[in-house]
């Protein structure tokens, strides 16, 4: 029986020796795996919200042409609205009688100097061939005198008529001025915007030129109490590839109770064009340079919030105080500084002070 009693208590040494050796075998490969720990540091970064607002671009080029009775009536409009216009083209012209008919008699009256010009002109030549053909033997001298006389007289009608034409000229030229500005013409590359009448009292054509745009966009008062002048924002527009970024110019009331009206100039004049829509983005700085942890590095236990860190190989829990979220990032107001070794994976049975290899 005591041999049995042996036997037995041999076997449970055995099994103990053997469990022994198993846990012990455990911790090693414990302790090898334990640096495969996740840790990060603690960064500084801006907590920004970002608030969305409809804008719409506009030229600050507009030109109002407007009716002047001094120069008659209008007597066409030429362009319509939605027009796309170059400048110097015909827009309208106006009707004035009397230029036209002082301009059409002033023609009259120069043609006339012309052919009266051309006529002596060829007796100039006429009396020239005859003079140089005379024979002081045979002819006459009365009859050189009278052709002497003649080309003299012709002479002097060519230069009488080409003095009244020149004159003509110059006066055909100022009432042509005149005329030419009856007909008004469009100062600027743009599109047409607006058309009246005569009698509207507004202007008869109003155009927009290109370039030079602001986007307009009404906001409420918070969006405005966010906002300054010389801010940068960006914003989209449906043409655009890419954010574009602008510059704010003005934040002013808006005519409709507790709205106002934000001006913004952007940067690329080429992206835009009348009327288009852009979708800006202005940011609000909520929180500027704050200690930041992934929020997979906070746990909470009864109530508090902490994180675990590693210092020279150990394991510490530190309580922080955490603020802002954004994008899986928390903002730890209290308990960290900026660059600290967070754990990436922490436990609850962690252990503060515990060796940092010895955590499975």
């Amino acid at each position: 029986m005591s041999k049995w009693k042996w036997a037995s208590a041999g076997v449970i040494a055995a099994l103990l020796l053997t469990m022994n050796i198993m846990l012990f075998g455990r911790e090693e490969t414990t302790a090898v795996e334990a640096p495969r720990l996740k840790t990060a540091g603690s960064l500084e970064r801006n907590f920004i919200k970002e608030w969305n607002v409809t804008g719409f671009a506009q030229s600050k080029n507009t030109f109002d042409v407007h009716y002047n009775p001094t120069l008659g009536a209008i007597k066409e409009i030429q362009v319509s609205e939605g027009e796309t216009v170059t400048s110097g083209q015909t827009i309208a012209s106006y009707e004035n009688n009397d230029i036209e008919k002082e301009l059409r008699s002033l023609k009259r009256d120069k043609e006339a100097a012309d052919v009266k010009s051309n006529h002596y002109s060829s007796e100039i030549t006429n009396w020239q061939s005859e003079l140089s053909s005379f024979d002081e033997d045979k002819d006459s001298a009365d009859t050189k005198v009278m052709i002497q006389k003649q080309l003299a007289d012709a002479e002097l009608e060519v230069d009488l008529a080409e003095k009244e034409s020149s004159v003509l000229f110059d006066e055909i030229l100022e009432v042509e001025k005149k005329l030419d500005e009856l007909s008004i013409k469009s100062p600027v590359d743009g599109v047409v915007t607006e058309v009246n009448g005569s009698d509207s009292g507004k202007p008869i054509v109003e155009i927009v030129g290109q370039g030079n745009y602001e986007i307009l966009a009404e906001v409420n008062g918070t969006i405005a109490g966010i906002v300054k002048t010389g801010d940068e924002v960006q914003f989209t527009t449906p043409a655009a590839k890419k954010k574009l970024t602008g510059t704010v110019q003005s934040v002013m009331p808006s005519k409709k109770d507790q709205q106002f009206i934000i001006s913004i100039i952007a940067q690329d004049q080429s992206a835009l064009t009348e009327g288009q829509k852009a979708n800006i983005v202005i940011p609000e700085m909520l929180s500027a340079n704050a200690v930041s942890v992934s929020q997979k590095a906070v746990i909470n236990n009864d109530g508090k919030q902490y994180v675990y860190t590693i210092d020279k190989n150990k394991l510490y829990k530190v309580e922080v105080s955490t603020g802002l979220k954004q994008n899986g990032v928390v903002e730890i107001k209290k308990g960290l500084k900026k660059g600290e070794a967070v754990v990436m994976n922490p436990s609850k049975v962690f252990v503060s002070g515990e060796p940092a290899f010895q955590l499975k």
